[in-house]
């Protein structure tokens, strides 16, 4: 037995070093099967894709994204993946309505020009944000899916490209690498949607987000929160945990919507509360303390016409190549609730902001008791007093519905749309920049609002209602129609560009 503080045996250091890098081996083994683990996790649920496209719904700007140029020599694409994926273990809920045959079905894969460029077809890209991808429902169910059947034996392949939740500066540098390196035979794009998808109405005054103090709600992400997730989640491994943290803080937040809208709690604002009606949007209103309405008029202008610019450069690029292009208009829900993700200002004229915000009030109550009539009255006088409020056109086409005047009510929806502050508003305007781009280039375009209207004006099936059961993503049913429409657009595409 060694005497005390006799010196220790010199084989004690090696066996010491030797555990270390036992113990490190095993760190090392661990990680890597954690990894191989995360790698099988995600290519059997597509984890970090599911992940990727969360953070980039949480993403907040309050300045247009002008075309993102592309000058890498990058060839990869994200395509939607005809297969599909699994589906969401809970029904699609938004808004408190339940979408039938809602997924949502998001899955993905990436290709680099091998996989998909063959000497015997000719390639169409689908090019867009998620009405474009078809967002929520089965590939099957979307004009992708119906025109990769259709069109099969006209050796077409249809490749969606489109990015959930992407503007159309993000998705430009798209149409550059289609016609770069994929060889297309005609673009269709469908963008316009997500313009103002990260806007927030912030001004100097404070926040519109979160409670009085400002403190964003439990379940949100700040910016440098989001930057750091996306960049861990190159970890397959990490990108699984993150996947469940994020789902739980979304399931949370729903919750919470949910326990709101059965108990009539409304000391917070909460996005999505409400998918139709005038009720939250009259309850929670924006403040001018918090944001000033005229910067809106402002921000939306440039907002414009930044799409506009983008538009133009993703025709240009396009034209420069030779490639056949086709142009989509958005169709929308018109009866969608004012305060879909924004609270909204009563009143945009400081002068008659007392008489308006009354009147809002007073048409509200009318619209309530059914007093259709007086109600439609009162807003219609308002409205001469400040044309911009969204929430007042809103309770104007609710008289109108009431009154049984669908026409006039579908066209005073639409006007609420396009006063609506922030995501979702301004359709009518967008709508009309890609009719005037499709006229002044000379470019074939599908009118896809104008034939919902239609279709619902034969049938007296007013406001989408068969065709857009959310916000914005046409049914099964609008996908057909849009199918059916581009057919022969992309038929003579073909005919006309035969180089494949």
């Amino acid at each position: 037995m060694a005497e005390p503080g006799a010196p220790r045996s010199a084989g004690t250091a090696p066996r010491r070093r030797g555990s270390l890098k036992r113990r490190l081996l095993f760190l090392v083994v661990l990680i890597l099967g954690l990894e191989a683990a995360g790698w099988l996790d995600d290519y059997i649920f597509n984890h970090r894709q599911r992940l990727l496209s969360a953070l980039v719904m949480m993403r907040l700007d309050t300045q247009p994204i002008p075309a993102l140029s592309d000058t890498s020599n990058n060839r990869e694409l994200v395509l939607r993946d005809p297969t599909d994926g699994p589906g969401a273990a809970e029904p699609y809920r938004i808004g408190g309505v339940e979408i039938s045959g809602a997924g949502p079905w998001i899955g993905t894969r990436n290709v680099v020009p091998a996989d998909v460029v063959r000497d015997d077809e000719h390639r169409v890209f689908i090019i867009g944000g998620s009405a474009a991808f078809g967002f929520p429902y089965r590939y099957a169910d979307t004009f992708s899916g119906m025109l990769d059947r259709q069109l099969t034996d006209d050796r077409l392949q249809i490749l969606n490209t489109a990015q959930v939740g992407w503007t159309s500066g993000e998705l430009a540098p798209l149409v550059d690498q289609a016609v770069r390196f994929y060889r297309p035979s005609a673009i269709v794009l469908m963008v316009g949607n997500n313009e103002w998808f990260h806007w927030q109405p912030v001004s100097q005054h404070g926040s519109e987000r979160g409670p009085s103090d400002g403190t964003p709600p439990p379940e949100e992400l700040g910016q440098t929160s989001i930057t750091i997730l996306k960049t861990l989640a190159h970890s397959r491994a990490l990108a699984a945990i993150e996947y469940g943290l994020v789902k739980w803080m979304i399931s949370s937040r729903q919750a919470r919507q949910d326990e709101a809208r059965r108990s009539g709690t409304r000391d917070q604002f909460e996005s999505h509360h409400e998918l139709t009606g005038s009720g939250y949007a009259v309850a929670m209103p924006l403040s001018p303390r918090q944001y000033d309405p005229s910067e809106w008029l402002v921000a939306r202008r440039n907002y414009l016409d930044t799409f506009r610019a983008n538009l133009g450069q993703m025709i240009t690029v396009a034209r420069d190549a030779q490639v056949p292009i086709v142009l989509l208009t958005i169709p929308f829900n018109p009866r969608l609730s004012p305060a879909w993700k924004h609270r909204q200002p009563h009143s945009f004229v400081p002068e008659h902001r007392q008489a308006v915000t009354a009147a809002i009030q007073s048409a509200s109550r009318s619209v309530s008791e059914r007093q259709f009539a007086a109600g439609l009255e009162t807003a219609t006088t308002a409205l001469a007093l400040d044309p911009h409020p969204a929430v007042l056109h809103y309770l104007k086409a609710q008289c109108l519905e009431g009154l049984e005047r669908h026409q006039e009510a579908e066209r005073a929806y639409a006007e609420s749309r396009e006063r609506m502050v922030g995501n979702l508003g301004s359709r009518l305007s967008t709508n009309r920049i890609i009719r005037e781009l499709a006229r002044q280039n000379m470019v074939p375009m599908v009118d896809v609002q104008e034939l919902f209207q239609q279709y619902g004006a034969r049938r007296e099936r007013h406001y989408n209602v068969d065709l857009i059961h959310d916000d914005c993503h046409p049914t099964p049913l609008g996908h057909q129609l849009i199918a059916e429409a581009l057919v022969p657009l992309l038929r003579q595409a073909v005919v006309e560009n035969r180089t494949p």
